[in-house]
């Protein structure tokens, strides 16, 4: 477990040189990082460019600005620091302006550093308990945010056993699987399940970066470390700090970053582009890939160190068609999860369109699942998600199905041997279009049939457009058979 001291930085604003040096003396001695500004101007602009202070003590008389005027400036920039007064005079003015300023406390000079030690220990319980609150309210909204594993199959229970286990444990976890099969949900549920919760869950794909970009998004880089670097910018790594960096389609990072990566691992410390001193790293790594890393391996493509280093717990996600039973539970929740952000109302799902969501091989796996679900939900307008509201590769299955093996002539040949015995014409040279007639009103009766009148479908088997099948149901007079 790491030190909670360590997450606290802590930003002194004062133009005494005195006051700076007690208070960084006395605040590393207790592990907390510290930084100072000599003044007012110089402290905004610390807190303009860096977003990770979270205790500000700042005197209330310097030479520049007002400390109760920077007060006021730094909580419209950082409104959650929490700002301590200091003052060497302490008037019921002063601290009441402070206080409705956002100050979160006010200390009197001279103090004693066992009153700022109890003052900052307040604080790092307040940040804590803000963190826990924040999740808990956020509990129903954060269910969707990090995804719900959902599933019944034998496949998946295995997998949510090994997240179980593996959660609360500090190793390596390599994730395999597919494209869709939703590996980054395993890695959220990790991290959700673990002592790391509150801190940050950092993810990046490493195939969606241009190499030559990689390494200083995964380890930041100094100002001027190379042409465009106008700034200093931490990384991955370094924004993970206490939490979770996932490793996100890991297998195609180039070899030379590869062994970067492996050397923090190894030695929980890396440098950022053009540094010359090192960071640590206490980060959880999670690495994901959808290539098989052993033939990688053979191929001279990824480094055979690395990947026992990050397979110390293995977890290999199922493709969809290998647990086809879990299709319904998990359009379900789909459904469910549209439901929420496109305000549609309750919306249903037919037994044709769960017949075919199951029919179909799913090469986008979960994720082409969710797509279609959503795209259905979206073009449905109403309570069901009937056939012609998915892919038209989709709703063709079901018609190809039912109509599979009858030909035209088998389907037709008792009706058309009924319309040749009966038919009228062979006298007055009508026989053409009266047979033409007969054939077309049988036709177009069995596949309204056979589609239980959904027309969308009928033309779609007929190949016309729904104009001229309204236009032909009402030219012979067509009408539902309701005793089927």
């Amino acid at each position: 477990m790491y030190k909670m001291n360590d997450n606290i930085k802590i930003l002194v604003v004062d133009d005494d040189e005195s006051i700076r040096w007690v208070l960084d003396k006395g605040l590393k001695k207790k592990r907390y990082r510290v930084d100072f500004a000599k003044n007012g101007r110089e402290a905004i602009k610390k807190i303009e460019r860096q977003d990770d202070y979270f205790i500000v003590f700042l005197d209330i008389f310097m030479p520049d600005i007002s400390g109760l005027d920077v007060l006021h400036k730094i909580k419209q920039v950082q409104p959650d620091l929490f700002i301590i007064i200091m003052t060497a005079q302490g008037t019921m003015k002063n601290t009441i302006e402070a206080m409705q300023k956002g100050a979160y406390d006010y200390i009197t000079k001279p103090f004693d550093l066992e009153e700022i030690y109890m003052l900052v220990e307040k604080v790092s319980k307040e940040i804590e308990q803000r963190k826990r609150i924040s999740i808990m309210e956020n509990e129903l909204k954060e269910r969707f945010e990090i995804g719900e594993i959902v599933g019944k199959s034998k496949a998946m229970q295995k997998i949510f056993k090994i997240i179980g286990k593996a959660a609360s444990i500090d190793v390596n976890i390599l994730i395999q699987g597919e494209s869709g099969t939703g590996k980054e949900l395993v890695a959220r549920a990790l991290h959700h399940n673990s002592h790391r919760v509150t801190e940050p869950f950092i993810t990046i794909n490493c195939a969606a970066i241009p190499k030559d970009l990689l390494e200083s998004e995964l380890f930041g880089h100094e100002k001027g470390a190379f042409t465009g670097a106008v700034e200093q910018k931490k990384g991955k790594f370094e924004l993970a700090h206490n939490g979770t960096l996932f490793l996100d389609e890991i297998g195609d990072m180039a070899l030379r970053l590869q062994a970067k990566i492996l050397r923090v691992l190894q030695d929980k410390e890396f440098y950022r582009v053009g540094a010359k001193s090192s960071l640590k790293s206490e980060a959880r790594i999670i690495a994901a890939t959808n290539r098989n890393l052993e033939e990688a391996i053979e191929n001279k493509q990824f480094r055979e160190d690395l990947y026992h280093r990050l397979n110390v717990i293995p977890i290999l996600m199922p493709p969809l068609r290998e647990h086809k039973e879990d299709i319904p539970l998990l359009a379900k929740y789909f459904v469910e999860k549209a439901e929420q952000e496109i305000s549609h109302g309750k919306i249903y799902i037919s037994s044709e369109v769960l017949k075919l969501l199951q029919q179909h091989e799913w090469k986008g796996n979960i994720r082409e699942l969710e797509n279609t679900i959503k795209r259905a939900v979206i073009l449905s307008s109403g309570s069901t998600i009937q056939p012609e509201h998915l892919p038209s590769h989709l709703s063709r299955r079901l018609l190809d199905s039912e109509l599979k093996g009858i030909s035209p002539i088998v389907q037709f040949q008792k009706e058309l041997y009924n319309i040749f015995k009966n038919i009228s014409g062979w006298e007055n040279g009508h026989i053409y279009d009266d047979a033409i007639q007969s054939v077309e009103k049988a036709l177009f009766q069995n596949i309204l049939e056979k589609t239980a009148w959904n027309q969308s479908q009928a033309a779609s088997v007929l190949g016309i457009n729904r104009n001229t099948l309204r236009r032909k149901i009402e030219e012979h007079k067509l009408k539902k058979d309701v005793s089927k």
